[in-house]
């Protein structure tokens, strides 16, 4: 057995513009032509397209149509909104003549609603509303909220190609409300093979087993987030109310006892996935955001994260899937051999009015969210996959050789002196009974930090 050292780094952010979540904006996160909770930013400047819309079908008379689009916070930034009757397919339907647009919505507020009003309704049809021409001086960002699900009111293109688990925060205002859905029959879109993931049921053979550790290995503290140990050995998080943007985070270097080359192929294994149990299924506290920690991009990075969805209804342990396989820029980087080198959790996208606790018993890596989904826990069935070490060669005897010609002798270099490390508290965290158990603490957090919490993963031989 291997183990390193448990490690707690906290790295505190002195800009509030390092916080993507925008939780104090987000007390209206629905439009009216999506699911709730679209709260996760699509970052349209330097991304590697140039369009983004939604097909959509409406059931009566319009008076309005737009999307909700970020701009980081500042107020900074263009973007060109463009409207088409639908017509067969993309490429037909955009070299068509637009209905409304394309118009340029310069330095709009932020989470503004981009939209076009008809003082003539538009009649009940099948169009395409696309967003393009991303610009910022600021370089800060601009772009639209979306939420990472198949939703049956939108059919998303990114230049283009149907993107099947993602729709975009909309508003379509009708001069009748609809007494069923608000939306009518899309066009038929084939999901595309994104070159992503396998065939393979089980997870990666490097996982997060909370009861596997020592107990004393994974505790710490972060921005208005506090882990601690239940009896069992899962992990008790709890966020604490009035908490804004809090967020914990895990590097697997500092995890692991391995060579960043083994770590999990983001190609192979896209999807992450936690076993959560939630301790207070009446409060719906919202979703939280991943950030992904690849090869490329090794920090928390706008528009490069996943929504982290729970089912606050649900009191009994839930398989919680990340899918970060609707976003380009990882899709790209994945194909062009990225592996997994952490993770951020912003445990929460809004501010909780109240304490939001929960459980965690594993983190794992999955080719495919069915599979996530299906995983019964049983890690073991996984212990034959583990790469073993090929045996070293015994060296055969070096043959004798000419002594080389003598040389002038180096400079004795001096000896750099040695940092000692800093003794670790001794003390143990207080073990904890799981959901039953309240933790104290309802203390707003006045700092925007990132906080780095480490945990220390065995890794059996």
């Amino acid at each position: 057995m291997k183990r390193l050292t448990a490690i707690i780094v906290a790295i505190l952010v002195a800009l509030a513009s390092f916080s993507f979540a925008f939780a104090a904006n987000q007390e209206d996160s629905d439009g009216n032509f999506n699911p709730p909770d679209a709260t996760t930013p699509i970052r349209m400047l330097g991304a590697d397209y140039s369009t983004l819309g939604s097909v959509i079908s409406t059931v009566g008379d319009t008076t309005r149509i737009g999307f909700v689009c970020p701009s980081w916070s500042d107020d900074v930034g263009n973007l060109t909104l463009t409207l088409w009757k639908w017509d067969t397919d993309y490429e037909k339907t955009v070299k068509s003549t637009p209905i409304a647009g394309p118009q340029v919505f310069e330095n709009y507020e932020d989470n503004a609603t981009l939209a076009f009003e008809f003082s003539e309704p538009l009649a009940a049809g099948v169009y395409y509303l696309q967003l393009s021409d991303a610009e910022d001086d600021a370089g800060s960002g601009v772009g639209v909220w979306s939420c990472e699900v198949k939703y049956p009111g939108q059919a998303v293109l990114r230049d283009g190609e149907f993107i099947d688990k993602l729709c975009l925060r909309m508003y379509v205002d009708y001069v009748t409300e609809p007494e069923g859905n608000r939306y009518g029959e899309l066009p038929k879109f084939d999901k595309k093979d994104n070159g992503l993931g396998g065939d393979s049921m089980l997870p990666h053979w490097q996982y997060f087993k909370m009861s596997k550790e020592d107990p004393d290995s994974f505790t710490g503290e972060g921005n208005g987030v506090t882990a601690t140990v239940n009896d069992d050995g899962t992990m008790h998080v709890l966020t604490t109310a009035g908490a804004f943007d809090p967020t914990w985070s895990v590097v697997f270097e500092n995890m692991f006892d391995f060579d960043i080359d083994e770590s999990p192929f983001c190609q192979e294994y896209p999807i992450l996935a936690m076993r959560v149990k939630v301790c207070d299924p009446s409060y719906n506290a919202g979703p939280g955001e991943a950030f992904l920690y690849t090869t490329t991009i090794g920090g928390a990075t706008a528009g490069y994260s996943a929504a982290i969805r729970y089912d606050w209804s649900n009191p009994d342990w839930q398989t919680v899937v990340i899918d970060p396989t609707s976003n380009a820029t990882f899709v790209k980087n994945a194909l062009d051999g990225d592996q997994w080198i952490g993770f951020r959790f912003d445990t929460l996208n809004g501010t909780p009015k109240q304490d939001v606790e929960f459980d965690i018993d594993w983190i794992a890596f999955f080719q495919s969210e069915e599979a996530a989904l299906a995983f019964d826990g049983d890690f073991s069935k996984i212990e034959e996959a583990k790469p073993t070490a090929t045996p070293t060669a015994e060296p055969t005897a070096t043959p004798e050789v000419t002594a080389a010609p003598e040389v002038t002798e180096a400079p004795e270099a001096t000896e750099a002196p040695v940092d000692k490390p800093t003794e670790a508290p001794t003390g143990k965290p207080e073990k904890k009974s799981g959901c039953k158990t309240m933790i104290g603490g309802g203390a707003a957090v006045a700092v925007i930090a990132l906080a780095a919490l480490v945990f220390v993963k065995k890794k059996e031989n």
